[in-house]
Protein backbone atom coordinates (compact mmCIF):
# COMPACT_ATOMS: atom_id res chain seq x y z
CA UNK A 1 0.00 0.00 0.00
CA UNK A 2 2.74 2.23 0.85
CA UNK A 3 4.69 1.36 -1.94
CA UNK A 4 1.94 2.23 -4.48
CA UNK A 5 1.74 5.72 -2.89
CA UNK A 6 4.90 6.79 -3.51
CA UNK A 7 4.81 5.43 -6.85
CA UNK A 8 2.11 7.30 -7.27
CA UNK A 9 3.40 10.92 -6.00
CA UNK A 10 6.84 10.09 -8.50
CA UNK A 11 4.88 9.36 -11.45
CA UNK A 12 2.77 12.71 -10.38
CA UNK A 13 6.06 14.68 -10.33
CA UNK A 14 7.63 13.17 -13.43
CA UNK A 15 4.09 14.28 -15.01
CA UNK A 16 5.04 17.63 -13.71
CA UNK A 17 8.74 18.27 -14.87
CA UNK A 18 8.02 18.83 -18.40
CA UNK A 19 5.74 21.75 -17.77
CA UNK A 20 8.15 23.62 -15.94
CA UNK A 21 11.16 23.17 -18.06
CA UNK A 22 8.82 24.31 -21.53
CA UNK A 23 8.03 27.67 -18.93
CA UNK A 24 11.78 27.99 -18.30
CA UNK A 25 12.52 27.54 -22.07
CA UNK A 26 9.74 30.38 -23.14
CA UNK A 27 11.02 32.65 -20.42
CA UNK A 28 14.80 32.08 -22.10
CA UNK A 29 13.10 33.16 -25.40
CA UNK A 30 11.79 35.81 -24.21
CA UNK A 31 14.88 37.25 -22.35
CA UNK A 32 16.45 36.95 -25.80
CA UNK A 33 14.13 38.60 -27.63
CA UNK A 34 13.90 41.34 -25.55
CA UNK A 35 17.49 41.52 -25.29
CA UNK A 36 17.57 41.42 -29.50
CA UNK A 37 15.16 44.39 -29.38
CA UNK A 38 17.21 46.33 -27.30
CA UNK A 39 20.10 46.04 -29.46
CA UNK A 40 18.14 46.31 -32.14
CA UNK A 41 16.88 49.58 -31.04
CA UNK A 42 20.88 50.25 -29.88
CA UNK A 43 21.73 50.11 -33.28
CA UNK A 44 19.22 52.01 -34.97
CA UNK A 45 19.46 54.54 -32.48
CA UNK A 46 23.62 55.21 -33.05
CA UNK A 47 22.55 55.14 -36.31
CA UNK A 48 20.42 57.83 -36.65
CA UNK A 49 22.67 59.78 -34.21
CA UNK A 50 26.16 59.08 -36.45
CA UNK A 51 23.88 60.19 -39.83
CA UNK A 52 22.67 63.58 -37.64
CA UNK A 53 26.35 64.29 -36.59
CA UNK A 54 27.57 63.99 -40.42
CA UNK A 55 24.78 65.82 -41.52
CA UNK A 56 25.60 68.45 -39.17
CA UNK A 57 29.01 68.61 -40.04
CA UNK A 58 28.37 68.93 -43.47
CA UNK A 59 25.95 71.80 -42.86
CA UNK A 60 28.56 73.98 -40.75
CA UNK A 61 31.10 73.20 -43.78
CA UNK A 62 28.46 74.56 -46.09
CA UNK A 63 27.81 77.69 -44.20
CA UNK A 64 31.51 78.36 -43.16
CA UNK A 65 32.58 77.82 -47.16
CA UNK A 66 29.71 81.13 -47.45
CA UNK A 67 30.30 82.88 -44.44
CA UNK A 68 34.25 83.01 -46.41
CA UNK A 69 32.83 83.20 -49.92
CA UNK A 70 30.63 86.49 -48.61
CA UNK A 71 33.60 87.80 -46.27
CA UNK A 72 35.85 87.64 -49.35
CA UNK A 73 33.52 89.59 -51.75
CA UNK A 74 32.72 92.33 -48.83
CA UNK A 75 37.03 93.01 -48.44
CA UNK A 76 36.85 93.08 -52.51
CA UNK A 77 34.61 95.28 -52.86
CA UNK A 78 35.65 97.27 -49.66
CA UNK A 79 39.26 97.24 -51.61
CA UNK A 80 37.50 98.18 -54.90
CA UNK A 81 35.67 101.22 -52.75
CA UNK A 82 38.59 102.73 -50.92
CA UNK A 83 40.76 102.79 -54.39
CA UNK A 84 38.59 104.92 -55.93
CA UNK A 85 38.20 107.10 -53.19
CA UNK A 86 41.84 107.61 -53.02
CA UNK A 87 42.05 108.00 -56.56
CA UNK A 88 39.65 110.65 -56.79
CA UNK A 89 41.35 112.45 -53.07
CA UNK A 90 44.26 112.64 -54.73
CA UNK A 91 43.95 115.62 -57.13
CA UNK A 92 42.40 117.60 -54.26
CA UNK A 93 45.29 116.67 -51.95
CA UNK A 94 47.63 117.56 -54.22
CA UNK A 95 47.57 121.56 -53.18
CA UNK A 96 46.55 120.53 -49.46
CA UNK A 97 49.19 122.23 -46.98
CA UNK A 98 52.36 120.38 -45.73
CA UNK A 99 52.66 118.59 -42.48
CA UNK A 100 52.72 120.33 -39.45
CA UNK A 101 56.25 120.69 -39.14
CA UNK A 102 56.71 121.87 -42.63
CA UNK A 103 53.78 124.39 -42.05
CA UNK A 104 56.21 125.49 -38.80
CA UNK A 105 58.97 126.20 -40.82
CA UNK A 106 57.18 128.20 -43.19
CA UNK A 107 55.27 130.30 -40.50
CA UNK A 108 51.39 128.62 -40.81
CA UNK A 109 50.30 128.45 -36.99
CA UNK A 110 50.60 125.19 -35.34
CA UNK A 111 47.16 123.14 -35.45
CA UNK A 112 45.82 120.55 -33.51
CA UNK A 113 45.32 116.75 -34.81
CA UNK A 114 41.61 117.65 -34.95
CA UNK A 115 42.08 120.91 -36.73
CA UNK A 116 44.23 119.01 -39.73
CA UNK A 117 41.80 116.31 -39.97
CA UNK A 118 38.81 118.93 -40.65
CA UNK A 119 41.48 120.67 -43.06
CA UNK A 120 42.02 118.04 -44.85
CA UNK A 121 38.21 116.85 -45.18
CA UNK A 122 37.91 120.48 -46.40
CA UNK A 123 40.34 120.75 -48.94
CA UNK A 124 39.01 117.54 -50.46
CA UNK A 125 35.75 118.93 -50.86
CA UNK A 126 35.33 119.80 -54.10
CA UNK A 127 32.33 121.79 -56.30
CA UNK A 128 31.35 120.45 -59.99
CA UNK A 129 31.16 123.40 -62.35
CA UNK A 130 29.78 122.51 -65.97
CA UNK A 131 31.70 123.07 -68.70
CA UNK A 132 29.47 126.21 -69.92
CA UNK A 133 30.36 128.13 -66.39
CA UNK A 134 33.91 127.36 -66.95
CA UNK A 135 33.37 128.65 -70.64
CA UNK A 136 31.34 131.58 -69.44
CA UNK A 137 34.34 132.72 -66.78
CA UNK A 138 37.34 131.70 -69.09
CA UNK A 139 36.13 133.18 -72.16
CA UNK A 140 37.47 129.67 -73.65
CA UNK A 141 36.14 126.17 -73.68
CA UNK A 142 37.15 123.78 -70.84
CA UNK A 143 40.14 121.80 -71.70
CA UNK A 144 39.93 118.13 -71.95
CA UNK A 145 43.23 118.09 -69.96
CA UNK A 146 46.32 120.11 -68.75
CA UNK A 147 49.37 121.00 -70.87
CA UNK A 148 52.43 118.37 -70.39
CA UNK A 149 54.69 121.30 -69.84
CA UNK A 150 54.38 125.11 -69.18
CA UNK A 151 52.74 127.21 -72.08
CA UNK A 152 55.05 129.65 -73.05
CA UNK A 153 53.96 133.37 -71.32
CA UNK A 154 55.03 136.88 -72.52
CA UNK A 155 53.61 138.81 -69.45
CA UNK A 156 55.39 140.53 -66.63
CA UNK A 157 56.98 138.81 -64.20
CA UNK A 158 55.88 140.00 -60.53
CA UNK A 159 57.16 138.97 -57.18
CA UNK A 160 55.23 138.84 -54.00
CA UNK A 161 57.18 139.42 -50.21
CA UNK A 162 58.48 135.59 -49.64
CA UNK A 163 60.39 135.38 -53.39
CA UNK A 164 56.89 133.87 -54.44
CA UNK A 165 56.48 135.13 -58.12
CA UNK A 166 53.33 135.72 -60.44
CA UNK A 167 52.40 135.99 -64.22
CA UNK A 168 49.19 137.80 -64.66
CA UNK A 169 48.51 135.80 -67.93
CA UNK A 170 44.65 137.02 -68.16
CA UNK A 171 43.02 139.60 -66.37
CA UNK A 172 39.98 139.00 -64.95
CA UNK A 173 36.67 140.61 -64.81
CA UNK A 174 34.54 139.35 -61.78
CA UNK A 175 35.29 139.42 -58.24
CA UNK A 176 37.91 140.09 -56.83
CA UNK A 177 39.98 137.67 -54.55
CA UNK A 178 40.62 138.89 -51.11
CA UNK A 179 42.84 136.82 -48.27
CA UNK A 180 39.74 135.25 -46.68
CA UNK A 181 37.91 134.40 -49.74
CA UNK A 182 36.12 130.81 -50.90
CA UNK A 183 37.52 130.53 -54.47
CA UNK A 184 36.67 127.68 -57.08
CA UNK A 185 39.18 127.27 -59.45
CA UNK A 186 41.29 125.08 -62.32
CA UNK A 187 44.97 124.50 -62.02
CA UNK A 188 47.57 122.36 -63.93
CA UNK A 189 50.96 122.11 -61.95
CA UNK A 190 54.14 121.48 -63.25
CA UNK A 191 58.11 120.56 -61.58
CA UNK A 192 60.01 124.30 -62.37
CA UNK A 193 63.21 122.17 -62.96
CA UNK A 194 62.14 119.54 -65.15
CA UNK A 195 59.11 121.08 -65.95
CA UNK A 196 56.93 117.54 -65.70
CA UNK A 197 53.05 117.59 -64.95
CA UNK A 198 52.27 116.18 -61.88
CA UNK A 199 48.90 117.29 -61.53
CA UNK A 200 45.59 118.77 -63.13
CA UNK A 201 42.27 119.56 -62.61
CA UNK A 202 41.43 119.17 -65.77
CA UNK A 203 43.15 115.88 -66.30
CA UNK A 204 40.09 114.69 -63.57
CA UNK A 205 36.81 116.17 -65.87
CA UNK A 206 37.76 119.50 -65.31
CA UNK A 207 36.22 119.32 -61.76
CA UNK A 208 37.25 122.48 -59.82
CA UNK A 209 39.08 122.63 -56.79
CA UNK A 210 37.40 124.76 -54.28
CA UNK A 211 38.83 125.98 -50.96
CA UNK A 212 39.32 128.67 -48.22
CA UNK A 213 42.17 131.30 -48.23
CA UNK A 214 43.73 132.26 -45.58
CA UNK A 215 42.89 128.83 -43.23
CA UNK A 216 46.17 127.04 -43.62
CA UNK A 217 44.17 124.60 -45.87
CA UNK A 218 46.61 124.98 -48.79
CA UNK A 219 50.07 125.56 -49.85
CA UNK A 220 51.17 129.09 -48.59
CA UNK A 221 52.46 130.17 -52.24
CA UNK A 222 48.79 129.28 -53.15
CA UNK A 223 47.59 130.88 -49.97
CA UNK A 224 49.29 134.63 -51.25
CA UNK A 225 49.53 134.33 -54.68
CA UNK A 226 45.79 133.64 -55.53
CA UNK A 227 44.69 137.67 -54.05
CA UNK A 228 43.79 140.01 -55.46
CA UNK A 229 43.07 137.78 -58.87
CA UNK A 230 39.31 138.66 -60.57
CA UNK A 231 36.98 136.03 -61.53
CA UNK A 232 37.93 134.56 -64.99
CA UNK A 233 41.59 135.55 -64.52
CA UNK A 234 44.30 133.08 -64.99
CA UNK A 235 48.31 133.47 -63.00
CA UNK A 236 50.84 131.48 -63.20
CA UNK A 237 52.58 131.15 -59.36
CA UNK A 238 56.16 130.19 -59.47
CA UNK A 239 56.51 129.00 -56.09
CA UNK A 240 59.77 128.31 -54.35
CA UNK A 241 60.23 125.52 -51.80
CA UNK A 242 59.65 127.07 -48.89
CA UNK A 243 56.26 128.29 -49.93
CA UNK A 244 55.39 124.52 -51.27
CA UNK A 245 55.97 121.37 -49.84
CA UNK A 246 60.11 121.90 -48.64
CA UNK A 247 62.58 120.12 -47.53
CA UNK A 248 60.00 117.14 -47.53
CA UNK A 249 58.39 117.21 -50.44
CA UNK A 250 55.21 114.93 -51.43
CA UNK A 251 56.55 111.59 -52.48
CA UNK A 252 56.58 110.23 -54.68
CA UNK A 253 54.50 113.07 -57.17
CA UNK A 254 56.87 116.05 -55.73
CA UNK A 255 60.63 115.68 -54.77
CA UNK A 256 62.13 117.35 -51.56
CA UNK A 257 62.96 121.02 -51.94
CA UNK A 258 61.11 121.42 -55.31
CA UNK A 259 60.32 124.97 -57.28
CA UNK A 260 56.78 124.74 -58.62
CA UNK A 261 54.77 125.82 -61.27
CA UNK A 262 51.23 126.51 -61.53
CA UNK A 263 48.95 127.80 -63.74
CA UNK A 264 45.51 128.66 -61.89
CA UNK A 265 42.18 130.05 -62.99
CA UNK A 266 39.59 131.48 -61.12
CA UNK A 267 36.38 130.82 -61.89
CA UNK A 268 34.16 132.09 -59.22
CA UNK A 269 35.08 134.30 -56.00
CA UNK A 270 32.68 134.27 -52.82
Amino acid sequence: MTQTMKDKNNAAQRRGRPGQRQQERLVRIARRRRRRQIILASSITLVVLVIASLTFLEYRQVTTQQEVAAQKLKDQRATATTTVHNQQATATQIVAAPTQTAAAKIAIPTQTAAANVTATAVVQATVTVASSEVQAATGAPMPKSGPTSPPAVTQKTNTFPGNLKYIDIKEGTGAVVQKTSTVNVEYTGWISKTGKKFDSSYDHGGQPFSVQLGQGKIIPGWDQGLVGMKAGGTRRLLIPAALGYGAKGYPPVIPVNAELTFDVTVLSVQ
